[in-house]
């Protein structure tokens, strides 16, 4: 609720001419997002270009994102410009739309903090019929509309955060390459996994995981685990998956289970124009050539053994920092591997 009351004080500052339906709309979105499931792609794609096509609002630099809480961003489509196509900002929308819920019990908290706020006759007239009406999706004030010509996406907060790696991929795809090959390395718990999901869900390109090809044992000879990055079986994987990464037609590749010891076909990877790597040692330099876009997330000591815990529990997390870390830090220091990379993102920023 504090997250909320500094977002309502920031947008009154930022947009004095707003009215009580624009606060509560804001709360509205920060509550259900986009408030409705989009069933149509393609009516939705046609609407953005349109609206885009007619956006003539000067957005200041720096601008793309505007928070509104709950893990949401308004994406201005005036500061969109020639960053992303229309497909992709539409996707950003889709996802965000038919992912975000939300709950009425906190809603009515929300506009109760509303109240306490900015306790006028206003805003209590208004509420009292937006409830009896049962609280619908709601427009922005013609004031609102007259001084500011909102025009705007709300979609999920993570597609800010990881911008910089989609403005890159999509410069790369213009450029007219037949594939573009991305790499995504970097600390445990810094969201490679994640990233390569979220990547997955935009483009439905296919991703390949770096778990897949940890050594077997017979292969953890001591000379092999004293190289930084060598407890990853790199052979394999120049062997298996890189010539198929570069041709255009379907593959497999044989996927290594370290608990069973043993491999299972993968899925079919179908061709696509777009192709995704991720996981530590991605970047290892007898791989690194083959990538267009190299990505390293960072994260700080503090925040990954939080997500670790959070995520594996307390034996695990002992387990990661007396093995596993250790051999990662090796690796990126020994190898530089996050200054060779194109792109660095800090995840706990």
């Amino acid at each position: 609720m504090e997250e909320l009351k500094k977002l309502l004080c920031q947008h009154q500052q930022r947009y004095p001419q707003l009215e009580p339906v624009d606060l509560v709309k804001l709360i509205y979105q920060n509550e259900f997002g986009v408030g409705h499931f989009i069933g149509d792609e393609g009516a939705s794609l046609a609407r953005l270009e349109e609206e885009l096509a007619r956006s003539e609002v000067d957005i200041p630099p720096g601008e793309l994102f505007e928070p509104i809480g709950g893990g949401l961003v308004r994406l201005q489509l005036p500061a969109l410009g020639d960053t992303l196509p229309a497909t992709t900002a539409n996707r950003f929308f889709l996802l965000t739309a038919n992912r975000q819920k939300g709950s009425m019990t906190s809603f009515e908290e929300k506009l109760a903090i509303l109240q306490e706020l900015y306790p006028t006759e206003d805003l209590q007239s208004f509420l009292a019929d937006y409830k009896q009406a049962g609280y619908p999706p709601i427009s922005h004030s013609p004031r609102y509309k007259e001084h500011y010509t909102p025009s705007y996406r709300v979609v999920s907060s993570t597609f800010a955060q990881f911008f910089p790696v989609f403005k890159q991929i999509e410069q790369l795809l213009a450029a007219g390459r037949p594939r573009v090959l991305v790499a995504i390395d970097g600390r445990s718990s810094a969201g490679k996994s994640f990233l390569g999901q979220l990547l997955k869900d935009v483009y439905e390109c296919p991703v390949i995981a770096m778990d897949h090809f940890f050594l077997r044992p017979e292969q953890r000879t001591p000379s092999r685990l004293s190289a930084p990055g060598g407890n990853i079986d790199y052979e394999r994987f120049q062997f298996e998956v890189v010539p198929n990464l570069k041709a255009n037609q379907p593959f497999s590749y044989q996927m290594y289970h370290c608990q069973q010891n043993s491999f299972t076909a993968s899925p079919t990877i179908a061709s696509h124009r777009l192709m995704i790597v991720e996981g530590s040692y991605s970047h290892h330099p007898t791989l690194a050539e083959n990538y267009d876009l190299k990505v390293f997330l960072t994260v700080s000591p503090e925040i990954q053994k939080g997500r670790i815990l959070k995520r594996n529990g307390p034996l695990m997390l002992k387990r990661f920092v007396e093995e596993w870390i250790p051999l990662e830090e090796r690796y990126i220091s020994a190898l530089d591997v996050s200054r060779k990379s194109d792109l660095i993102l800090d995840t706990g920023a």
